[in-house]
């Protein structure tokens, strides 16, 4: 249920997947998985940057995420390497409006694919060799 004042929008963040290599943080493929990782305060700014403003609020919430990985993949979503949720279609639209994932400055989110990352070149979605992307929609309290 929306706050009495509404909500403002504060725009998207689209990331690239990487191989867990770099981040060691996939907990079914452990150095050979695909990541993306979010720290939440460069994902507001970020997002806050397109429209030319520059909240000072320090939490927030994501109420929209688009994912596209790999066919067959899918993903746990963690927040502080915590789990939060569970995707198992890695390649959907996930949007709970009423359940949205709330976040402060501080946070850090991780989407870990069930699949191996590979090499280019990558297919168009819905292929096997997809290198993941999420795209994150972000909204606070009018």
């Amino acid at each position: 249920m929306a706050p009495p004042g509404g909500y403002r929008r504060l725009g998207s963040i689209r990331m690239l997947g990487q191989s867990d290599a770099l981040y060691g943080v996939n907990p079914t493929l452990n150095g050979t998985g695909w990541d993306v990782i979010v720290n939440a305060s460069t994902a507001k700014q970020t997002a806050t940057c397109v429209s030319g403003t520059w909240p000072l609020l320090t939490s927030f919430e994501c109420y929209q995420i688009s994912l596209d990985g790999p066919v067959g993949s899918s993903v746990q979503v963690s927040i502080n390497r915590q789990p939060w949720n569970f995707v198992q279609q890695g390649w959907q639209n996930w949007n709970d409006p009423q359940q949205p994932m709330l976040l402060a400055s501080e946070d850090e989110i991780e989407f870990c694919w069930t699949v191996a990352a590979t090499s280019p070149p990558y297919t168009v979605s819905g292929g096997s060799n997809v290198r993941p992307v999420v795209t994150m929609w972000l909204r606070e309290p009018a």
